[in-house]
């Protein structure tokens, strides 16, 4: 997105004082989110609710978060904020694991509302469909695939992601061997599975909506509200998502031209993708 304007690679760091003020934006909003991950977890082992496919499905998302949260937040901190060289210059370890993480939150954002919309579509094919063994296969291919994957494109291809201090954002490295094949891959799995979370999230809001009577009057009044508390919330959840990945698409064309350049990539780019740790938790 920014391949004409990155110029200023990591290890070309040289520390001021809006550097500091970039890593701290990124630092504090990963640090709330980990922590608010962290409590969610607690939750999701301590409310008898999500002793459920639902519940399972939820903690191995945080388990996510709780990731990327330290990896961003990691980063920011002790390399751009503690100018940390080593962690500067070996940046695309960072890039690896957010790059890894990427189509493994995703997919597994498809599973849960895939999820809700069984449950509430189908009861009887849905308690079939994500038994405890079946829930288990299907969470290790979404942790397991981009595993494989994306070091193979690291490594075999030569692709990247690596820090640019420019815009304190980090970015896909061109390479002869790699060229834009590994920007393609992960855009064309993040665009094809948000569309696919986005549909199954809009028929789900439609039955809530307009048929939650019909469709729940064979459950009892106790899990009628459970299952439509756990489906407005992967609603709201995939709004959120929603205006986060337009906002990462197009938000750079909207901001006016008299803010700094390197603040445009920066607030439209690290900012906005870390800020969602918290949304997410």
């Amino acid at each position: 997105m920014f391949a004409d304007i990155v110029y200023q690679s990591g290890d070309q760091y040289l520390q001021e004082f809006e550097d500091i003020q970039a890593a701290l934006l990124v630092f504090i909003p990963c640090f709330i989110g980990l922590l608010m991950a962290i409590i969610a977890l607690y939750g999701c082992h301590k409310i008898p609710a999500m002793k459920s496919p639902f519940g399972y499905l939820t903690r191995y998302e945080l388990y996510l978060i709780i990731i990327a949260s330290s990896n961003s937040g990691g980063f920011y901190l002790f390399g751009v904020l503690f100018n940390i060289k080593f962690i500067l210059n070996n940046s695309q370890i960072a890039g690896l694991i957010s790059t890894t993480l990427i189509p493994t939150v995703i997919s597994l954002y498809l599973l849960i509302s895939f999820n809700r919309f069984l449950a509430i579509v189908t009861p009887l094919y849905y308690s079939i469909i994500f038994k405890s063994k079946y829930r288990r296969i299907y969470v290790s291919i979404c942790y397991f695939v981009p595993l494989i994957y994306t070091p193979v494109f690291t490594w075999y291809y030569n692709c990247g992601y690596k820090f640019y201090h420019y815009g304190w954002v980090f970015s896909f490295i061109i390479s002869d061997t790699c060229g834009t094949k590994f920007e393609v891959l992960l855009r064309g799995v993040q665009s094809l599975f948000t569309a696919a979370t986005f549909s199954v999230n809009v028929c789900t809001f439609i039955l809530l909506v307009f048929f939650r009577k019909r469709v729940l009057k064979t459950t009892s009044a106790e899990v009628r509200k459970r299952e439509m508390n756990f489906g407005q919330q992967v609603i709201i959840q995939g709004f959120v998502f929603t205006i986060y990945g337009i906002f990462y698409s197009f938000a750079y064309r909207w901001i006016p031209g008299n803010l700094a350049e390197n603040w445009k990539i920066f607030w439209t780019s690290t900012f906005i993708a870390n800020s969602l740790h918290i949304f997410n938790a």
